[in-house]
């Protein structure tokens, strides 16, 4: 039988009938809740409806002890505009080991963040929005714990019109038909193709920066200035486009059925020619905009054909079958050597490819999405035969005398170094033992780089190591192994990146690049505006000008890359994400309002890098993100 919650605390929010209305600064419904009261069930459910136009960003927060604090862990689900559907979290997404929950009827993406809830110390959890544009109104009911997982047919595929877009809204630029999308991409590929005739291939260098050519791309240092130096010699500032390809797909209702509206609008118009068609619009845009590097996930066959400067984003990072924490090898392991090895044979096809910039190593690993982990702790406690813990134990043992000085210094009673491994789920160390894991953290995170690195760089030495693209810096730990790295990559969803780049610089004193950046709006279509909001489609351009701008001009930075060049699908692509973040629609429509601004932040990349401009200061009206 189902436990039905009551009788919640509200923070931020009111009643009004059967929905609540959130402030615009974000709220919560409160519940009490303790660990007994889990024993036995399987998920925690709750009825919803949001009653708005935008998507919401629904979260699921956990606390230990008292409510008087930020959570310790929660969990962020998206829902669409105007859909009813049930929230399900299943409960093991307490153990902190899941970061991205598998997409469910009627929902879009759902983030696991925090740390593992210890279940004798749990106290409360709440449903609530963060700050938003407006006053939210949300329908919430029936918040229960179950065995039962619910069953939706959310029928959400009337929501688009057959082109992907939205249907239940009109704006301006939407395409009225097919005759109309057929029409308009028929003239910009005869467009384009007029352009490529007569335009000269290059590697879009500053002409007047020059240094020695070597034949691939590579880094150079001038005065208190760092330099990607292009295969024939001259100064490089990497402007580039994540996700350069035609494809754009995503599930309909319960997933079993996917649909891919980007491709399926360009074969309406080109038939069997259409990935000609794009290549040649997509080269075509790429170069007018001033983009200069074809970014990560782009179409493999274009990058390798386009001839213009690219990246290699591997897959399959190593991994091993018993992972330390989450996606956290058992880096100490022959395993994990040999799957390097493996791993590095992605390298054999760019030998001797001079428009290959270099390569991201992976991208967000999950592990590092934890603050402050302690990897050193999580592989106390972890039940797994683990050629990592015989490491540790060595480590330990040239840091303590013998086994009673290492008891005294922990506050254990153990009777040998592999007890250490048995003090259970949440081992109580004293601090100088929780300093001890956190050094040897640092030892795993140097080993993980390391190992893969050194094996990359024996299979392809010319090209460049460019990094394992953070999403964000949680922990200096991270810092460790960036020695086998020769630029460092984050992914910086800031208005600006100069403050996380200097604080890169500031610790591994190589430049820094930025793999992703981006700028939504909710004006246009689609109900949610990515990591960073701004007001519509004008400031959206502000923003991704005045970022690219403030990077170019930053000595320690080397490259900036904007994510991505499409709209994601209205019902979210695999993982649910659905947000307005492309340069182009649903339809292959640029939004003109964010491209020149870009196209003039480009245009003058070189100039600001010299310092004989400045970067733009005009004003830019962001708002509250909407993101899952």
């Amino acid at each position: 039988m189902d436990y039905l919650f009551h009788h919640p605390r509200l923070q931020a929010c009111r009643r009004e009938g059967s929905s609540y209305r959130f402030d615009e600064k974000g709220g919560g419904v409160f519940y009490r809740l303790n660990g007994k009261q889990l024993e036995g069930y399987t998920y925690l459910l709750a009825d919803v409806e949001n009653k708005e136009d935008y998507a919401i960003c629904l979260n699921v927060s956990f606390w230990e002890e008292h409510e008087d604090k930020a959570c310790d862990l929660f969990i962020a689900v998206g829902v669409l505009p105007r859909v009813t559907t049930t929230i399900c979290v299943p409960l093991q997404y307490l153990d902190g080991q899941t970061l991205f929950g598998p997409r469910r009827p009627g929902i879009l993406k759902t983030v696991v963040k925090g740390n593992r809830i210890n279940l004798d110390r749990l106290a409360a959890f709440s449903l609530g929005l963060p700050a938003s544009h407006s006053q939210t109104e949300l329908t919430v009911s029936n918040v229960r714990l179950s065995n039962t997982e619910p069953m939706l047919d959310a029928n959400l595929h009337a929501l688009v019109d057959p082109l992907g877009q939205y249907a239940k809204r009109e704006w301006i630029g939407k395409t009225g038909s097919i005759e109309e999308s057929n029409r308009r991409l028929t003239a910009l590929r005869a467009e384009a193709q007029q352009f490529l005739a007569n335009h000269e291939d290059g590697f879009y260098g500053a002409a007047d920066i020059k240094f020695e050519a070597t034949g691939y791309f590579r880094v150079e240092r001038e005065g208190e200035r760092h330099w990607l130096v292009t295969p024939d010699g001259h100064g490089f500032f990497s402007s580039g486009m994540d996700c350069v390809r035609p494809h754009s797909p995503g599930p309909l209702d319960s997933g079993t059925e996917s649909r891919d509206y980007p491709v399926e609008n360009l074969k309406l118009a080109f038939g069997a020619e259409w990935n000609t068609a794009w290549s040649e619009i997509t080269k075509y845009r790429l170069i007018q905009w001033g983009i200069n590097t074809v970014a990560a996930w782009s179409d493999h066959e274009f990058s390798r054909r386009a001839k213009i400067p690219f990246v290699a984003m591997l897959n399959h990072f190593p991994a091993t079958t018993a992972a330390i924490y989450r996606d956290f090898p058992d880096v100490f392991s022959q395993e994990y050597e040999a799957q390097s090895r493996v791993y590095a044979r992605q390298l054999d096809e760019y030998r001797g490819e001079k428009w290959l910039i270099g390569y991201f190593m992976s991208n967000e690993p999950n592990w590092a999405f934890v603050d402050r982990l302690n990897l050193g702790y999580e592989l106390l406690r972890n039940p797994a035969q683990l050629a990592s813990k015989k490491r540790l134990i060595e480590f330990l043992k040239a840091r303590y005398a013998d086994l009673d000085a290492l008891n005294l210094s922990w506050g254990t009673t153990v009777s040998s170094y592999e007890d250490l491994f048995g003090l259970g789920d949440f081992p109580v160390v004293a601090e100088r033992g929780l300093a001890d894991l956190q050094a040897f953290s640092r030892i795993l995170i140097d080993e993980y780089i390391r190992v893969p690195a050194q094996a990359l760089k024996q299979a392809d030495p010319h090209h460049l190591n460019l990094g394992i693209r953070y999403a964000y810096i949680s922990s200096s730990d991270l810092y460790s192994g960036s020695a086998y790295f020769d630029i460092f990559s984050i992914n910086c969803y800031e208005h600006m990146c100069r403050t996380a780049v200097e604080e890169v610089y500031g610790h591994v004193g190589k430049p820094v690049m930025v793999g992703e950046f981006h700028f939504g709006a909710i004006d246009r279509g689609l109900p949610a505006t990515g990591i960073r909001g701004a007001l519509d489609q004008e400031n959206r351009g502000k923003a991704i000008r005045r970022y690219i701008e403030d990077a170019a001009a930053q000595p320690n930075c080397v490259g900036v890359h904007y994510f991505q060049l499409n709209d994601q699908p209205f019902l979210g692509r695999f993982d649910g994400e659905n947000y307005n973040i492309g340069l182009v629609d649903v339809c292959n429509r640029a939004y003109t309002e964010v491209t020149e601004p870009l196209s003039e932040a480009n245009r003058r990349l070189y100039s600001l890098r010299s310092g004989a401009e400045k970067p733009i200061e005009e004003p830019v009206a962001y708002i509250p993100a909407i993101f899952y």
